[in-house]
């Protein structure tokens, strides 16, 4: 068994009074952090999907890690749209065991850890900018995690930052998906959706559970603020009125359980 804490979506500014969307973010992190330590439990691992900080600075990402090294269990990181690789490598602690994945590993945050005998891979499909907030894996990253899938023969999970398919909101599935996420999936389902234990993701700030194929799509809401994802929004809203949310994920031989967490802010 192995119990995980998955958060994302905190945009943490480069100071603690740092707004965005009518929220502050890094006291709801501060908030975040002290439900998360309120559980009855230790998680093995909590793994943040990205945009730790809003904008790359690395005072925000001094501050993300000086909260986020309180937590009682290690805190594994993804590369989000608003993000930069290289100073979430220099500047935000990681747990030892992590294999990098792929070539250029300098400019991706990309590796694999095994912990409870299960195999995490974390991938690293963040675009320049300039292109938008969309994703897209580059082609040496997802034939690294095809030749390391092939090589081992256990249960995983994947963690990455943006959706991998579409999630029926049509604003959110031309702006924020996974540019070839069908790529990605196509990978998966060939390695055999028995041994998947999930595809767990951010980006929407929202929660969701997709299943096609046999593989489980799973995304925790943000803390900061909410998006509105109806089935015919033709632009994104957001909610700062929002709970606290962060999902318990159990991996089990063959199981995969989500329970979403949602204390109210009192910030």
């Amino acid at each position: 068994m192995l119990q995980i804490i998955h958060i994302s979506d905190t945009h943490i500014g480069p100071d603690p009074d740092f707004e965005v969307r009518g929220a502050r973010p890094l006291a709801r992190l501060e908030a975040l952090i002290a439900a998360i330590d309120g559980l009855d439990f230790v998680p093995d691992l909590i793994v943040h999907t990205g945009d730790v900080a809003n904008d790359p600075h690395p005072e925000a990402y001094r501050l993300a890690a000086d909260r986020l090294m309180r937590l009682r269990a290690p805190v594994c990181y993804v590369t989000g749209n608003h993000d930069d690789a290289a100073m979430m490598r220099r500047l935000l602690p990681h747990p030892a065991g992590l294999v990098p994945l792929g070539p250029n590993v300098e400019d991706r945050l990309a590796y694999r850890i095994d912990l409870g005998g299960f195999r995490l891979y974390f991938l690293d499909a963040k675009v320049p900018e300039t292109e938008g907030p969309h994703g897209r894996l580059p082609d040496d990253q997802l034939a690294a995690l095809g030749h390391d899938l092939a090589a081992w023969p256990g249960e995983y999970a994947v963690f990455l930052h943006f959706p991998t398919l579409p999630i029926g909101s049509p604003w959110i599935d031309e702006h924020l998906p996974l540019r070839n996420g069908a790529d990605l999936h196509r990978l998966l389902a060939q390695a055999g959706a028995a041994r998947n234990r999930g595809v767990f993701f951010g980006h929407l700030h929202r929660g969701l559970q997709i299943t096609r194929d046999g593989i489980l799509y799973s995304a925790v809401s943000s803390p900061a603020c909410q998006f509105s994802v109806g089935p015919r929004d033709g632009a994104v809203s957001f909610d700062s009125a929002c709970p606290l949310a962060h999902n318990h994920i159990t991996l089990l031989p063959g199981q995969t359980m989500v329970k979403e967490l949602t204390p109210l802010p009192a910030v």
